[in-house]
């Protein structure tokens, strides 16, 4: 699984390196003004807000960084119970750390090559919150290219295809402690520490369309298969689908400010969570839009996703910090 995706990756690549530039059909038009439209992400006057939870449907060049944190309110640890017998279980919370890069190069008008790397640290505020759910580390990085589909004025669709290589360790001290009460010592199979490695590849479909001066629409749609985080589980499949409406005050109002409001649903695999089922996300973003050399937001969500040992999904909030350089 993991040989042939990387061979698919690789020879991708090699087309698109070995492929002669042709010239866009805005040349053929003989309107240049058209062709910077299609890089700086404006559709009929509206210049799009986007938001880390979404990616960036259109071809250009970009570099983007992302550093926040997260965490649970509240979380109920449950008790630990072995051979009929209640060890402990108590409240805590779990917090998380996000480093978040990403670099998207436009190698033709329709067709971009970008890199992700994405680190995500994960523990709890309170001794039995960490031994029920451990210390967690995740970092992964992802291969894609973005063309562009089709365009109009108003609406713009993009599709994706990538390869993501990542990685979990875990650090899981109840699954440790139970296996040796059961088992009376410690056996080969039951490690402190584990480290999983995980190849997926995917395709999307991302789009972008413009309702005004003001408003804006922006949608995506993945797919991927490839290895579960569970070396007893057959490889899967897995989903994410994401809409958001930005709202951008500079062109109506004057104002250099933008908002954004979206959902997301994705698989629990995805969302590094450690629980089954899929995980749901309300995000919102504030940012400034006064510059087409610059954005700069704050990227706030909510989500709902199961963890592992307890039944009902648990609330996370997050904040992001969000800067983009566009080239």
């Amino acid at each position: 699984m993991r040989r042939s995706l990387l061979h698919v990756s690789a020879a991708l690549l090699l087309v698109v390196v070995c492929t002669p530039m042709a010239p866009s059909q805005e040349s053929f038009a003989g309107n240049p003004a058209a062709g910077s439209t299609r890089s700086t992400g404006i559709l009929d006057g509206h210049e799009f807000v986007l938001s880390s939870y979404l990616i960036d449907p259109f071809v250009r060049t970009f570099l983007r960084t992302g550093l926040g944190f997260g965490m649970t309110p509240e979380l109920v640890v449950p008790l630990i119970t072995t051979k009929d017998t209640s060890i402990l279980g108590l409240k805590g919370s779990l917090v998380y750390a996000v480093l978040d890069v990403e670099y998207q190069q436009k190698l033709r008008d329709w067709l971009a090559v970008r890199g992700r790397l994405q680190v995500i640290g994960r523990m709890a505020n309170e001794t039995p919150a960490l031994i029920s759910q451990g210390v967690t580390l995740f970092s992964g990085f992802e291969l894609g290219w973005l063309f562009r589909i089709d365009q109009s004025d108003r609406f713009l669709l993009s599709g994706s295809l990538g390869v993501t290589n990542s990685a979990t360790t875990d650090v899981y001290l109840q699954r440790f402690i139970e296996g040796i009460i059961e088992s009376g010592t410690v056996k080969p199979g039951n490690s402190l520490v584990q480290s999983t490695p995980v190849m997926r590849g995917g395709a999307g479909l991302h789009g972008a369309y413009a309702i005004s001066d003001l408003v804006g629409l922006t949608f995506v749609g993945d797919l991927g298969y490839g290895e579960s985080a569970d070396r007893n589980s057959p490889d899967e499949w897995s989903h994410a689908l994401a809409a958001a409406v930005d709202f951008n005050l500079l062109r109506p109002n004057g104002i250099p400010v933008g908002f954004v409001l979206g959902v997301q649903t994705r698989s629990a695999s995805l969302a590094q969570t450690g629980g089954q089922g899929t995980a749901q996300t309300f995000f919102g973003r504030i940012g400034y839009t006064g510059s087409r050399e610059f954005s700069f937001g704050i990227d706030l969500g909510y989500a709902l996703a199961h963890v592992r040992g307890l039944e009902e999904k648990q609330g996370f909030i997050s904040a992001l910090v969000d800067t983009r350089l566009y080239f």
